[in-house]
């Protein structure tokens, strides 16, 4: 374990006062933190909706060509759980706490997120975004490696293997250490107190792994692990090209989300079903009190105060490819926007 306590953390935590806050009426502010049950249920439900009948499709396609595209658009919906995932864990979907926390325990399976350690971690990714050395979540750290950003990364294989030695680490209580006092491990953002939660939940994943595996064997057909263990590498490509144009070439160490975040304009496919309107990304880190699905009216009544939003993933990414290669070869190159004064 680092020397690092999460008291100390604290002590290093971004003020908020510091942070950019886009200016707007405090009772419309009040009526877009509002959560709708309705509009929840509505999306939880089309999304799992959809995730169980293409399960179905890839299942009765098992053993013919058509297998081949229907897992990749299982593994594509599977991987998106990312988004829900997310959402769950701000608490601002439902109404209701217990709720969201339901549905964050399910996310965080699909999404392989070992739920207690990531709600932690993101919690410090919003408190000190993009400040290096402090947030976790820093996806294109520099130097830029473009084969791990490029291929590796796209279909989720890091993070995922990572993922897996953490919780079978923690599920028999083993914490990586550093030998560095200054360097922020995500153990170290666990209180206390909730060790145990994390430790049981590794453990609860790691059974529903071995099971899986262990039907696989049983039943002599790869058909489980394809359906629970792997569709986030195999679906991986989508999220990432997704996720990634989040903070991708932008600015480090910046107290404006308007620097370190982008804002893509998708539609209602990609970016409200698959993203949950994360494409509203400055937005969200401005204000991550407000629901995914109020994120929409929020961009259009702040739009004049953010830089140009990329209108697509097209448009990101001939800002973000050209940005991240010379990232490679410069680490201190950085697209800079322009911001509305």
């Amino acid at each position: 374990m680092s020397s690092i306590k999460v008291d100390e953390i604290d002590k290093i935590e971004l003020s908020h006062k510091d942070w950019w806050q886009p200016k707007i009426d405090k009772k419309v502010y009040k009526q877009l933190c509002q959560r709708s049950d309705a509009k929840a249920w509505f999306h939880t439900i089309l999304y799992f909706g959809v995730l169980f009948i293409t399960g179905l499709i890839a299942i009765y396609s098992w053993g013919t060509w058509y297998a081949i595209p229907a897992f990749i658009l299982y593994g594509s919906v599977y991987a998106c759980s990312n988004a829900r995932w997310h959402e769950y864990g701000h608490r601002t979907v439902f109404k209701s706490r217990k709720l969201n926390d339901f549905f964050y325990y399910i996310s965080s399976f699909i999404a392989f997120f070992e739920p207690i350690s990531w709600r932690w971690s993101h919690a410090n990714h919003h408190s000190k975004t993009r400040h290096q050395d402090l947030d976790l979540e820093i996806a294109d750290p520099r130097p830029t490696n473009l084969w791990i950003l490029f291929f590796t990364e796209f279909f989720g294989y890091y993070r995922v293997k990572a993922e897996m030695i953490k919780i079978i680490k923690h599920s028999f209580r083993v914490f990586d250490s550093s030998k560095d006092p200054n360097k922020v491990l995500i153990y170290n953002l666990v209180p206390e107190k909730e060790i145990n939660k994390m430790v049981w939940s590794s453990r609860v994943f790691l059974i529903i792994i071995i099971l899986t595996i262990l039907l696989s064997l049983a039943l002599q057909s790869f058909l489980p692990i394809l359906l629970i263990v792997t569709p986030q590498i195999y679906g991986g490509p989508i999220l990432w090209i997704l996720a990634f144009t989040q903070h991708a070439g932008l600015k480090l160490d910046s107290f404006d989300h308007r620097e370190t975040t982008r804002t893509i304009i998708l539609g209602p496919i990609l970016g409200t079903f698959l993203y949950s309107n994360m494409q509203y990304h400055i937005e969200h880190h401005a204000c991550p009190q407000i629901p995914f699905y109020n994120l929409p009216k929020f961009h259009n009544i702040i739009k004049d105060q953010l830089p140009r939003s990329n209108k697509g993933l097209i448009d990101a990414y001939t800002e973000i490819i050209p940005a991240i290669i010379k990232q490679s070869k410069d680490p201190k190159y950085e697209i800079l926007k322009t911001i509305p004064v």
